[in-house]
């Protein structure tokens, strides 16, 4: 049978969030990732150790890794080894698992524990496996500070995880936890706005006559985006309103909703503005290849004029 693949599943700012809404967020986050793999064709399984967040799937490691890029809310994803809380045998799987064995090199390990403590303290676990990685490649030597290969532990009570790779997400919010926006995609510009805005937790209620092939881009990171009818249904932000649209960007076409008496016009949005041209290319190629062009942020010098 084949072993499944792990990653360990990092939030980015929904962990600022109190109690409650954190969890209404993750619960979005979680279902999105689930919808994106069911779109892709692959298995993907959450479950819960502890405070991990654990996703495992026997699909190809090229094609999960794909989906977690297109979720929203997802900060980052670290591939996982799993293996027992022993010292000697995480230093072995380190060591088969560098390419560069044998060479003269640099090491250093470092261990995060989760929850309770058990046998071991970070410190502790961390110099053990030192030790047994120098016993078992006389190359080695060690680097703390900066690395050529560095080691990342995760450590529970019960069970290890050895890291590896590291692929960054699109953070931001879950789609819909920040209601419904009312959308006409008709040429890039439109596209754009409305990736900012779904990055920011709104899901878009798209028009009729929007462009085929944009929609087709967008739908990778939410499949309503292509079902008006779904969208409108779809679990949104929490309160009475979850079902109210109150934006809306492009040419739509749009009947103000009368409240109480009152006329209550939606807000006409444009998260776009102020971005250069170059920035704005480079977050269109983002957009279609996330695994593989760098989002326009202020950790690069692809954004200067706005914020990310």
């Amino acid at each position: 049978m084949v072993k499944p693949h792990f990653w360990i599943l990092r939030l980015g700012e929904m962990t600022l969030k109190s109690r409650p809404v954190r969890r209404h967020f993750q619960s979005c986050m979680e279902q999105s990732l689930l919808d994106l793999a069911l779109l892709a064709g692959i298995d993907l399984h959450i479950e819960h150790i502890g405070a991990l967040i654990i996703a495992s799937s026997h699909s190809e490691v090229g094609e999960v890794e794909e989906v977690l890029c297109h979720c929203f809310g997802l900060q980052s994803a670290d591939r996982a080894i799993p293996t027992s809380p022993d010292p000697e045998e995480i230093a072995k799987i380190a060591l088969e698992s560098d390419p560069d064995f044998g060479k003269k090199r640099t090491f250093g390990v470092a261990t995060k524990r989760s929850g309770a403590k058990g046998e071991w303290g970070s410190q502790d676990f961390s110099a053990e496996v030192g030790h047994h990685m120098l016993e078992g490649d006389g190359k080695l030597s060690v680097n703390l500070s900066n690395p050529d290969f560095p080691v990342r532990v995760i450590l529970t009570k019960q069970q290890a995880w050895l890291l590896a790779e590291k692929i960054n997400c699109p953070g931001g919010l879950p789609i819909g936890v920040q209601g419904l926006v009312l959308a006409k995609i008709s040429n890039e510009a439109d596209m754009l706005n409305a990736w900012q805005l779904m990055r920011r937790g709104c899901r878009m209620v798209v028009q009729e006559h929007s462009d085929d092939g944009l929609l087709a881009i967008l739908a990778a990171w939410d499949s309503t985006i292509t079902n008006a009818e779904k969208a409108l249904h779809s679990r949104s932000g929490p309160g009475r309103a979850r079902g109210e649209i109150w934006g809306r960007i492009g040419d739509t076409v749009v009947v103000d909703e009368v409240k109480e008496g009152k006329n209550t016009p939606s807000s006409i949005l444009e998260p776009m503005c102020g971005w250069t041209t170059s920035e704005m290319a480079a977050l269109s190629e983002h957009i279609r290849n996330p695994t593989t062009a760098m989002r326009p942020s202020y950790d690069n010098d692809l954004l200067t004029s706005w914020i990310a």
